[in-house]
């Protein structure tokens, strides 16, 4: 005890550098992911408002700002055109990837385990993995007509497959001999599942629903083009063109960049620290960007 007490201030000292080394990294590696974004922005301003660029067709971000500000209309949110769009675009987008993953994910591990279900279902994978999502649009218009089946349908398309690759890729390079070591040992399924298949598999899984997310979120904007009746971030921008409205245009445009930045950073980086960091060290899953 005589020991352990002289040093708890200086194990407080330690603590507290600790954390002011890890604030100091996170605003060193925010400012230089934001400093070339703010050079963008401030090269773009500048070279409109000297004239350089026609600001009909390209509007400075001071106006795309501004018109955002009146879509949003912050004195009565309720009735804000903008959050609307947003509101039923992320509905949309998250419905579709939900349900990719309820199906994706139990049927990647299913293939990636049973060799001969593989060997079976892989040629038509490889038809399948490579075609856009947005192609099956005019069919399930034809089948669904113009509304949210549609769109949902072609979103769950664009994130259904690169889930159900990245699952069976990540369990299939788990090697049959820990598998085995642990069956031997009397481990259940469940065990196995949780102590194996889950942990080895994760960054490839990760790295499949980042994926899965991406191409939906990009999937959506086309589908909503082409098959929404009233609101979605793509249908605001497609009709904003039948007005040339550009300003809407480029409002809509950074709102689809910033949400698919918050759901890639916050939601997916939340999930990584969770689990591939606990588990597997440092490392970073793979991105698609």
């Amino acid at each position: 005890m005589s020991n352990a007490t002289p040093s708890a201030p200086f194990a407080g000292v330690a603590d507290e550098q600790r954390l002011r080394s890890i604030l100091y990294r996170g605003a060193a590696s925010a400012f230089l992911f934001a400093l070339p974004i703010i050079v963008f922005l401030l090269i773009w301003e500048t070279t409109v408002r000297l004239g350089w660029i026609n600001a009909t067709i390209l509007p400075s971000p001071s106006n795309i700002a501004r018109r955002a500000w009146v879509l949003l209309d912050p004195a009565d949110p309720a009735k804000s055109i903008l959050l609307t769009h947003i509101v039923v675009s992320l509905w949309r987008a998250l419905s579709s990837f939900a349900l990719a993953c309820v199906l994706a994910i139990p049927m990647g591990l299913f293939l990636g385990l049973n060799r001969t279900a593989y060997l079976i279902a892989s040629p038509l994978l490889s038809l399948l993995l490579p075609l856009p999502a947005v192609a099956w649009a005019p069919i399930f218009l034809v089948i669904f007509g113009q509304g949210d089946i549609t769109i949902i349908a072609v979103c769950f398309l664009g994130a259904f497959f690169p889930i159900l690759y990245s699952t069976i890729q990540g369990v299939r390079a788990i090697g049959r001999h820990s598998l085995w070591v642990v069956r031997s040992m009397g481990a259940s399924r469940f065990d196995i599942f949780r102590r194996v298949l889950l942990p080895g598999a994760l960054p490839a899984l990760i790295s499949g629903l980042k994926l899965g997310m991406a191409h939906s979120w990009r999937t959506l904007v086309a589908a909503e083009m082409l098959a929404a009746l009233t609101h979605g971030l793509g249908f605001m921008i497609f009709a904003a063109r039948s007005y040339m409205d550009v300003s809407t245009m480029f409002v809509g445009i950074v709102c689809l960049a910033l949400i698919g930045l918050l759901i890639e950073r916050g939601v997916f980086g939340s999930l990584e620290a969770l689990t591939i960091h606990r588990w597997h060290g440092n490392g970073k899953v793979g991105s698609h960007r």
